[in-house]
Protein backbone atom coordinates (compact mmCIF):
# COMPACT_ATOMS: atom_id res chain seq x y z
CA UNK A 1 0.00 0.00 0.00
CA UNK A 2 1.06 3.57 -0.59
CA UNK A 3 2.12 5.76 2.32
CA UNK A 4 -0.35 8.46 3.27
CA UNK A 5 0.62 12.00 2.37
CA UNK A 6 -0.30 14.57 4.99
CA UNK A 7 -2.72 17.11 3.59
CA UNK A 8 -1.11 20.52 3.78
CA UNK A 9 -1.02 23.85 2.02
CA UNK A 10 2.14 25.01 0.29
CA UNK A 11 2.73 27.69 2.93
CA UNK A 12 1.79 28.10 6.57
CA UNK A 13 0.32 31.51 5.80
CA UNK A 14 -3.40 31.55 5.07
CA UNK A 15 -3.23 33.25 1.67
CA UNK A 16 -6.06 34.78 -0.28
CA UNK A 17 -6.54 32.62 -3.37
CA UNK A 18 -8.43 33.17 -6.60
CA UNK A 19 -9.77 29.88 -7.95
CA UNK A 20 -10.72 29.92 -11.62
CA UNK A 21 -12.86 26.80 -11.96
CA UNK A 22 -14.23 24.71 -14.78
CA UNK A 23 -16.37 21.62 -14.33
CA UNK A 24 -15.93 18.27 -12.56
CA UNK A 25 -15.49 16.77 -9.10
CA UNK A 26 -11.95 18.10 -8.65
CA UNK A 27 -13.12 21.72 -8.66
CA UNK A 28 -15.81 21.03 -6.05
CA UNK A 29 -13.38 19.09 -3.85
CA UNK A 30 -10.66 21.77 -3.95
CA UNK A 31 -13.04 24.62 -3.16
CA UNK A 32 -14.40 22.85 -0.09
CA UNK A 33 -11.01 21.57 1.09
CA UNK A 34 -9.30 24.99 0.89
CA UNK A 35 -12.18 26.67 2.72
CA UNK A 36 -12.03 23.98 5.43
CA UNK A 37 -8.28 24.60 5.77
CA UNK A 38 -9.03 28.22 6.58
CA UNK A 39 -8.05 29.95 3.34
CA UNK A 40 -9.95 32.94 2.04
CA UNK A 41 -10.91 32.20 -1.53
CA UNK A 42 -12.75 33.90 -4.35
CA UNK A 43 -14.21 31.57 -6.98
CA UNK A 44 -14.27 32.75 -10.58
CA UNK A 45 -16.66 30.42 -12.37
CA UNK A 46 -15.99 29.99 -16.10
CA UNK A 47 -18.83 29.74 -18.65
CA UNK A 48 -18.30 25.96 -18.95
CA UNK A 49 -18.79 25.44 -15.20
CA UNK A 50 -22.15 24.29 -13.83
CA UNK A 51 -20.77 23.81 -10.32
CA UNK A 52 -22.89 25.18 -7.49
CA UNK A 53 -20.91 27.12 -4.89
CA UNK A 54 -22.41 27.11 -1.41
CA UNK A 55 -23.42 30.28 0.35
CA UNK A 56 -20.70 32.08 2.25
CA UNK A 57 -18.04 31.59 -0.46
CA UNK A 58 -17.32 34.61 -2.63
CA UNK A 59 -17.96 33.84 -6.29
CA UNK A 60 -18.04 35.62 -9.61
CA UNK A 61 -19.45 34.27 -12.87
CA UNK A 62 -17.06 35.50 -15.53
CA UNK A 63 -17.32 35.85 -19.28
CA UNK A 64 -14.15 35.74 -21.31
CA UNK A 65 -15.13 39.07 -22.87
CA UNK A 66 -15.00 40.64 -19.37
CA UNK A 67 -11.87 38.88 -18.08
CA UNK A 68 -10.08 42.22 -17.66
CA UNK A 69 -12.70 43.44 -15.22
CA UNK A 70 -12.51 40.15 -13.26
CA UNK A 71 -8.74 40.52 -12.95
CA UNK A 72 -9.17 44.11 -11.76
CA UNK A 73 -11.52 42.87 -9.03
CA UNK A 74 -8.91 40.37 -7.81
CA UNK A 75 -6.19 43.01 -7.73
CA UNK A 76 -8.42 45.47 -5.87
CA UNK A 77 -8.97 42.79 -3.23
CA UNK A 78 -5.22 42.03 -2.90
CA UNK A 79 -5.47 38.58 -4.50
CA UNK A 80 -2.35 37.69 -6.45
CA UNK A 81 -2.34 33.87 -6.06
CA UNK A 82 -4.40 32.08 -8.71
CA UNK A 83 -5.11 28.43 -9.51
CA UNK A 84 -7.07 26.98 -12.45
CA UNK A 85 -8.98 23.88 -11.38
CA UNK A 86 -11.31 21.44 -13.07
CA UNK A 87 -12.10 20.45 -16.62
CA UNK A 88 -11.64 23.45 -18.92
CA UNK A 89 -13.35 23.45 -22.29
CA UNK A 90 -11.79 25.25 -25.22
CA UNK A 91 -13.03 28.83 -24.84
CA UNK A 92 -15.38 30.45 -27.31
CA UNK A 93 -14.46 34.13 -27.34
CA UNK A 94 -16.33 36.88 -29.16
CA UNK A 95 -13.52 39.41 -29.48
CA UNK A 96 -15.88 42.07 -30.88
CA UNK A 97 -17.89 42.00 -27.65
CA UNK A 98 -14.83 42.09 -25.39
CA UNK A 99 -13.96 45.23 -23.46
CA UNK A 100 -10.84 47.06 -24.58
CA UNK A 101 -8.98 45.85 -21.49
CA UNK A 102 -10.07 42.25 -22.13
CA UNK A 103 -9.10 42.40 -25.80
CA UNK A 104 -5.56 43.34 -24.83
CA UNK A 105 -5.34 40.55 -22.23
CA UNK A 106 -6.87 37.86 -24.44
CA UNK A 107 -5.05 38.65 -27.69
CA UNK A 108 -2.33 36.00 -27.32
CA UNK A 109 -4.79 33.33 -26.16
CA UNK A 110 -7.13 33.90 -29.10
CA UNK A 111 -4.27 33.35 -31.54
CA UNK A 112 -3.71 29.79 -30.20
CA UNK A 113 -7.30 28.49 -30.25
CA UNK A 114 -6.72 26.37 -33.37
CA UNK A 115 -3.59 24.76 -31.91
CA UNK A 116 -3.08 21.90 -29.43
CA UNK A 117 -3.95 22.03 -25.74
CA UNK A 118 -0.32 22.66 -24.79
CA UNK A 119 -0.15 25.85 -26.85
CA UNK A 120 -3.46 27.16 -25.48
CA UNK A 121 -2.60 26.50 -21.84
CA UNK A 122 0.88 27.95 -22.30
CA UNK A 123 -0.74 31.15 -23.60
CA UNK A 124 -3.18 31.21 -20.67
CA UNK A 125 -0.30 30.81 -18.20
CA UNK A 126 1.67 33.62 -19.85
CA UNK A 127 -1.44 35.82 -19.81
CA UNK A 128 -1.82 35.38 -16.04
CA UNK A 129 1.89 35.94 -15.36
CA UNK A 130 1.88 39.07 -17.53
CA UNK A 131 -0.99 40.35 -15.36
CA UNK A 132 1.27 39.86 -12.31
CA UNK A 133 -0.58 36.86 -10.88
CA UNK A 134 1.26 34.02 -9.14
CA UNK A 135 0.26 30.68 -10.70
CA UNK A 136 -0.35 27.86 -8.21
CA UNK A 137 -0.61 24.18 -9.12
CA UNK A 138 -3.42 22.13 -7.61
CA UNK A 139 -0.86 19.55 -6.50
CA UNK A 140 1.04 22.29 -4.62
CA UNK A 141 -2.10 23.48 -2.88
CA UNK A 142 -3.15 19.95 -1.90
CA UNK A 143 -0.18 17.55 -2.30
CA UNK A 144 -2.14 14.59 -0.94
CA UNK A 145 -4.11 14.47 -4.20
CA UNK A 146 -1.23 12.91 -6.16
CA UNK A 147 0.46 9.55 -5.57
CA UNK A 148 4.11 8.57 -5.09
CA UNK A 149 5.30 5.29 -6.67
CA UNK A 150 3.34 2.37 -5.23
CA UNK A 151 0.18 0.33 -5.55
CA UNK A 152 -3.43 0.43 -4.39
CA UNK A 153 -5.96 -2.40 -4.60
CA UNK A 154 -5.29 -5.98 -5.62
CA UNK A 155 -2.14 -7.77 -6.84
CA UNK A 156 -0.91 -7.31 -10.41
CA UNK A 157 1.88 -9.90 -10.49
CA UNK A 158 0.39 -11.70 -13.51
CA UNK A 159 0.47 -8.53 -15.62
CA UNK A 160 4.02 -7.72 -14.46
CA UNK A 161 5.19 -11.13 -15.70
CA UNK A 162 3.80 -10.48 -19.20
CA UNK A 163 5.50 -7.06 -19.46
CA UNK A 164 2.11 -5.62 -20.38
CA UNK A 165 2.66 -2.49 -18.30
CA UNK A 166 6.06 -1.67 -19.83
CA UNK A 167 4.69 -2.08 -23.35
CA UNK A 168 1.62 -0.05 -22.49
CA UNK A 169 3.65 2.82 -21.04
CA UNK A 170 5.89 2.85 -24.12
CA UNK A 171 2.81 3.05 -26.37
CA UNK A 172 1.29 5.78 -24.21
CA UNK A 173 4.46 7.90 -24.40
CA UNK A 174 4.43 7.67 -28.20
CA UNK A 175 0.79 8.80 -28.23
CA UNK A 176 1.39 11.55 -25.66
CA UNK A 177 3.91 13.16 -28.00
CA UNK A 178 1.01 13.99 -30.33
CA UNK A 179 -0.42 16.34 -27.64
CA UNK A 180 -3.95 14.92 -28.03
CA UNK A 181 -4.96 12.86 -25.00
CA UNK A 182 -3.77 11.82 -21.54
CA UNK A 183 -4.66 8.13 -21.53
CA UNK A 184 -4.99 4.90 -23.48
CA UNK A 185 -6.51 1.47 -22.92
CA UNK A 186 -3.94 -1.21 -23.70
CA UNK A 187 -4.29 -4.99 -23.99
CA UNK A 188 -2.12 -7.69 -25.52
CA UNK A 189 0.11 -5.29 -27.41
CA UNK A 190 -2.83 -3.34 -28.87
CA UNK A 191 -4.58 -0.05 -28.09
CA UNK A 192 -8.30 -0.58 -27.50
CA UNK A 193 -8.82 3.12 -26.90
CA UNK A 194 -7.05 6.46 -27.17
CA UNK A 195 -8.26 9.55 -25.35
CA UNK A 196 -9.22 12.56 -27.47
CA UNK A 197 -10.77 15.94 -26.64
CA UNK A 198 -13.82 14.20 -25.11
CA UNK A 199 -11.75 12.94 -22.15
CA UNK A 200 -10.83 9.71 -20.38
CA UNK A 201 -14.32 8.61 -19.33
CA UNK A 202 -15.68 8.86 -22.88
CA UNK A 203 -12.75 6.79 -24.16
CA UNK A 204 -13.52 4.06 -21.60
CA UNK A 205 -17.21 4.13 -22.59
CA UNK A 206 -16.13 3.40 -26.17
CA UNK A 207 -14.19 0.37 -24.88
CA UNK A 208 -17.31 -0.75 -22.97
CA UNK A 209 -19.27 -0.62 -26.24
CA UNK A 210 -16.52 -2.55 -28.01
CA UNK A 211 -16.72 -5.27 -25.36
CA UNK A 212 -20.42 -5.60 -26.19
CA UNK A 213 -19.75 -6.09 -29.92
CA UNK A 214 -19.27 -9.43 -31.65
CA UNK A 215 -15.54 -8.70 -31.87
CA UNK A 216 -14.99 -7.81 -28.24
CA UNK A 217 -17.63 -9.60 -26.19
CA UNK A 218 -15.37 -12.55 -25.40
CA UNK A 219 -12.46 -10.35 -24.31
CA UNK A 220 -11.58 -9.17 -20.81
CA UNK A 221 -8.47 -7.72 -19.23
CA UNK A 222 -6.30 -4.84 -20.28
CA UNK A 223 -5.18 -1.74 -18.44
CA UNK A 224 -5.89 1.97 -18.45
CA UNK A 225 -2.70 4.04 -18.64
CA UNK A 226 -2.87 7.73 -17.74
CA UNK A 227 -0.16 10.34 -17.47
CA UNK A 228 1.03 13.73 -18.62
CA UNK A 229 1.96 14.86 -22.13
CA UNK A 230 5.40 16.35 -22.87
CA UNK A 231 3.93 19.76 -23.67
CA UNK A 232 1.36 19.67 -20.87
CA UNK A 233 1.13 22.76 -18.66
CA UNK A 234 0.61 21.07 -15.29
CA UNK A 235 -0.05 24.40 -13.58
CA UNK A 236 -3.37 24.42 -15.41
CA UNK A 237 -4.03 21.08 -17.07
CA UNK A 238 -3.50 18.24 -14.59
CA UNK A 239 -4.50 14.61 -15.36
CA UNK A 240 -7.31 13.48 -13.06
CA UNK A 241 -9.09 10.24 -12.20
CA UNK A 242 -12.00 9.78 -9.84
CA UNK A 243 -14.42 7.09 -8.64
CA UNK A 244 -16.38 7.21 -11.90
CA UNK A 245 -13.19 6.36 -13.82
CA UNK A 246 -12.78 3.22 -11.69
CA UNK A 247 -16.44 2.25 -12.18
CA UNK A 248 -16.15 2.62 -15.95
CA UNK A 249 -12.85 0.70 -16.03
CA UNK A 250 -14.57 -2.17 -14.20
CA UNK A 251 -17.47 -2.03 -16.65
CA UNK A 252 -14.92 -2.24 -19.48
CA UNK A 253 -13.52 -5.42 -17.84
CA UNK A 254 -10.08 -3.90 -17.26
CA UNK A 255 -7.71 -5.45 -14.71
CA UNK A 256 -6.39 -2.15 -13.42
CA UNK A 257 -4.96 1.30 -13.97
CA UNK A 258 -1.39 2.54 -14.33
CA UNK A 259 -0.73 6.22 -13.60
CA UNK A 260 2.33 8.46 -13.70
CA UNK A 261 3.59 9.01 -10.15
CA UNK A 262 3.20 12.52 -8.70
CA UNK A 263 1.52 13.73 -11.91
CA UNK A 264 -2.05 12.36 -11.79
CA UNK A 265 -4.61 13.64 -9.29
CA UNK A 266 -6.98 11.27 -7.48
CA UNK A 267 -10.31 12.74 -6.42
CA UNK A 268 -11.81 10.97 -3.38
CA UNK A 269 -8.97 8.52 -2.78
CA UNK A 270 -10.82 6.62 -0.03
CA UNK A 271 -13.71 5.76 -2.34
CA UNK A 272 -11.28 4.84 -5.13
CA UNK A 273 -9.54 2.36 -2.79
CA UNK A 274 -12.88 0.87 -1.76
CA UNK A 275 -13.91 0.40 -5.40
CA UNK A 276 -10.57 -1.15 -6.38
CA UNK A 277 -10.82 -3.70 -3.59
CA UNK A 278 -14.47 -4.41 -4.38
CA UNK A 279 -13.72 -4.99 -8.09
CA UNK A 280 -10.43 -6.86 -7.44
CA UNK A 281 -8.58 -4.27 -9.52
CA UNK A 282 -5.24 -2.54 -9.01
CA UNK A 283 -3.97 1.02 -9.37
CA UNK A 284 -0.22 1.17 -9.95
CA UNK A 285 1.66 4.48 -9.70
CA UNK A 286 5.11 4.58 -11.29
CA UNK A 287 7.70 6.78 -12.97
CA UNK A 288 7.01 6.44 -16.70
CA UNK A 289 10.59 7.28 -17.64
CA UNK A 290 12.44 4.62 -15.59
CA UNK A 291 13.44 1.41 -17.34
CA UNK A 292 12.54 -0.75 -14.36
CA UNK A 293 9.06 -0.40 -12.91
CA UNK A 294 9.20 1.52 -9.64
CA UNK A 295 6.89 0.39 -6.88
Amino acid sequence: MLPQKPERYMTSKKNKIGLIIGSGDLAIYCVEKLVNLGHEIVVLRLPCSQIKIRRGIKKIDIRYEKIGEAFSYLKQNSISDIALIGYLERPVIDVLKASQKSQRILSKVVSTLNEGDGAIFAAVKKMLIDENFNMLKVQDLLPALTLPPGMLGSSFEEIIRTHEIERGISTFLDYANLDVGQSIVFQGGHCLGMETLTGTDEMIKAVVNYRKSNYGKSLSGGILIKGSKPKQILDIDTPVIGPNTIKLAHKAKLKGLVIESNKVILVNRDLIITLLESYNMFLFSTNFFKKNLQC
